[in-house]
């Protein structure tokens, strides 16, 4: 096969060629992750095979830049060209890929943002298709959450040379682009949600799954393959969780350590004792510093109660799974007239 990845693999790569079909009319859209764990795998080749059968033309790479200022100001020129995809090509191996910008980008259907040398904003359509690749890397953050992940296999160390089913990938997609876009085409009008008032409806992009992702969904049914982006958008988002400290591991330890409330000043003193001695409770300082402050160089760092307060502001009212529990944060009431308390929260458990 010209695209060694699973059968799972290929219906993203399928649900992206359809996305990017259908991107003009879908008012929130996924980003998708083509990745390997060794150069050579096919990353690059892949979306050009991909965006070349639905657009007729192989797309441009993209520069990623590490500075969010010079991200906001690439993505909006590329928005403002009508592009239809941006792929953001070799991100460094192993990076971590979250930008505020390229999630409003595919949560709205249009995008302002100031033009370049001028004092004056311009809207540009958000419908262009993020396409990632690179060597090990993952979406985090927020971004987790918005993101289709596809892992190519590589099982040799030069996996350029290994036998492909076309000689030339990319050419042969060329040559029999409209035989793909008619199965593609098949796939969308075969979908059993079309015409359907009041279906209920999955994923964070509503709109996305009943055009595109139960279409695909249907056609992996028929050809006997278990497929539910539901529950992929949900791995994706456990498997951030899983790479580093998270929102529900800090959640766990407020409610086993304080289950009947606690205030931002004991969270403070929880994260600069550091001469505990205690392993698990420097374990947990550890852990807890690490959600609320990833920002802090060393443990050496100390923090205060209301910059803890701000913090846990942010996270105030957000659900998260812990095993097979359901954790929230929240503010607990003052008594009336007692504005000298300090604000008290906790972790409700369900």
């Amino acid at each position: 096969m010209d695209v060694a990845t699973d059968t799972v693999g290929k219906c993203i790569l399928i649900s992206a060629a359809l996305t990017l079909i259908e991107r003009s009319i879908l008012p929130e859209r996924p980003v998708y992750f083509v990745t390997a764990g060794r150069r050579g795998g096919g990353k690059t080749t892949t979306l050009m095979m991909l965006t070349t059968a639905i657009t007729g033309a192989r797309p441009a790479a993209a520069a990623w830049s590490d500075n969010k200022e010079e991200r906001r100001k690439a993505l909006f020129a590329y928005l403002v060209t009508g592009v239809p995809c941006i792929v953001w090509d070799n991100i460094e191996r192993g990076a971590r890929i979250t930008c505020p910008h390229i999630e409003r980008a595919c949560t709205t259907a249009f995008y302002a943002d100031r033009v370049l040398g001028v004092s004056e904003t311009a809207t540009a359509a958000a419908s262009a298709i993020h396409l990632f690749t690179g060597n090990n890397i993952a979406p985090s953050g927020d971004l987790a959450s918005r993101a289709l992940s596809v892992l190519l296999k590589v099982n040799r160390p030069d996996p350029e040379n290994r036998a492909f089913t076309h000689i030339d990938p990319v050419g042969w997609t060329e040559n029999n682009r409209a035989r793909i876009l008619v199965a593609l085409y098949t796939i969308l009008l075969g979908n059993p949600l079309l015409g359907v008032v009041g279906a209920a409806l999955r994923t964070r992009f509503k709109e996305w799954w009943r055009l595109v992702g139960s279409a695909v969904e249907h056609a992996a049914r028929l050809s006997g393959i278990e497929l539910d982006f539901q529950s992929v958008f949900a791995a994706q988002e456990e498997q951030d969780g899983g790479d580093s400290a998270s929102l529900a591991d800090a959640l766990h330890i407020f409610s086993t350590k304080w289950p009947s409330g606690f205030t931002a000043a004991d969270v403070a003193r929880l994260i600069n004792d550091t001469g505990s001695t205690y392993a698990r409770d420097l374990e947990s300082a550890a852990t807890v510093r690490a959600v609320l402050f990833p920002e802090l160089e060393t443990k050496k760092d100390e923090v205060s109660a209301p910059a803890v307060g701000r913090r846990l502001m942010h996270h105030e009212g957000n659900i998260v799974n812990f095993g097979t529990q359901a954790l929230c944060l929240k503010k607990q009431q003052k008594p009336p007239g007692r504005p000298d308390i300090a604000n008290r929260y906790i972790v409700l458990v369900s």
